[in-house]
């Protein structure tokens, strides 16, 4: 066999093993993509399901709330309506949140002598518990989906 002939079957074979060895790369970075993409919809539907009991717990903590609102919403209805609160008093809650500088508030002309009856009161509280028991329920939900996204230590 003459010499350009040897280097000629050379290359041949060189360039054989190269394309084979690029075909199997290829082949190990597609197995690799795979398996990523598997596991991430594997997660994906982890993370649905534990949304869907998540908010089967928030919809059955709200549902108690709203039982419990009504109930003391029964139970106020037959407070006395004695003021429990002085107009100085009833001012000073009014007055928290308002903006700086005397932005117009939604108080009626003539409430800032009004005073509060137990039963006025008793629905701010019940109806403020309700809130907090809501907004609560929210929020845990929320740092158990996160936690269980990014588990601490992690």
């Amino acid at each position: 066999m003459s010499l350009p002939l040897q280097i000629v079957i050379a290359m041949v074979i060189f360039l054989a093993g190269a394309a084979g060895g690029v075909k199997y790369h290829a082949g190990m970075i597609a197995k690799r993509d795979l398996a990523a993409e598997r596991l991430i919809a594997s997660d994906k539907v982890q993370q649905r399901k534990f949304s869907d009991v998540a908010s089967g717990k928030h919809a059955g903590a709200l549902s108690k709330l709203s039982t419990q609102l009504g109930d003391a919403r029964a139970h106020i209805a037959n407070l006395s309506d004695r003021p429990c609160l002085s107009a100085r008093t009833v001012g000073v809650l009014n007055a928290i949140g308002e903006q700086p500088g005397g932005a117009a508030t939604s108080e009626p002309a003539g409430a800032s002598e009004a005073v509060a009856t137990a039963r006025d009161v008793s629905t701010f509280i019940a109806a403020c518990r309700a809130q907090y028991g809501e907004v609560s329920s929210q929020i845990n939900q929320i740092l158990d989906i996160e936690d269980r996204r990014h588990p601490p230590g992690q």
